[in-house]
């Protein structure tokens, strides 16, 4: 009797499947959407198929070949599943833990930038301040009588107003 066994976690990721199976220890060969292990029953090998957008084993279940054929080395299919399982969960996992990882990454460069930009935007508006005051100061002075000589001290403007008065 040949049977399709479905899982508890879907397969859906071709990649992770196959780097579950090598880490189980399960040779295969790829053909198309089929993953074809080195794993054998009374059909031949057992091939995880792309059924509804995830991989599902097919299995030929005959009593009598699994009597005939099984050692004492292979693991029986729930067990072998179980092993693929565990590492396809645990390399999603990692999957996922990097995914967010980068995506932290990323959300502190746009922080980072964000700061930079306001810590600019702050900046221009002092200057703007400064700029408009000095000329206010500069205008105020000029109606009274005064001339106006600039210098800068420690990175400071200073004003120097003179006026002649005979």
């Amino acid at each position: 009797m040949s049977a399709v066994v479905k899982t508890i976690t879907p397969f859906i990721n071709k990649e992770m499947l196959m780097k579950a199976l090598d880490f189980v220890g399960c040779k295969y060969t790829i053909n198309g959407n089929s993953i074809i292990t080195e794993r054998i029953d009374s059909s031949g090998n057992q091939t995880f198929i792309l059924i509804n957008g995830r991989y599902q084993i097919q299995h030929y279940n005959h009593e009598s070949f699994l009597q005939f054929s099984e050692n004492k080395t292979r693991k029986p299919l729930n067990l072998f599943l179980q092993d693929v399982e565990r590492e396809y969960n645990r390399i999603y996992a990692e999957k996922l833990a990097e995914l967010e990882r980068i995506r932290q990454e990323q959300l502190a460069e746009q922080e980072r930038i964000r700061l930079e930009e306001e810590m600019k935007r702050i900046e221009q508006e002092r200057i703007a301040y400064v700029e408009k005051q000095k000329q206010t100061i500069i205008q105020k002075a000029k109606e009274q009588g005064y001339s106006v000589q600039e210098k800068k001290v420690n990175n400071k403007i200073k004003l120097i107003l003179h006026r002649n008065t005979y």
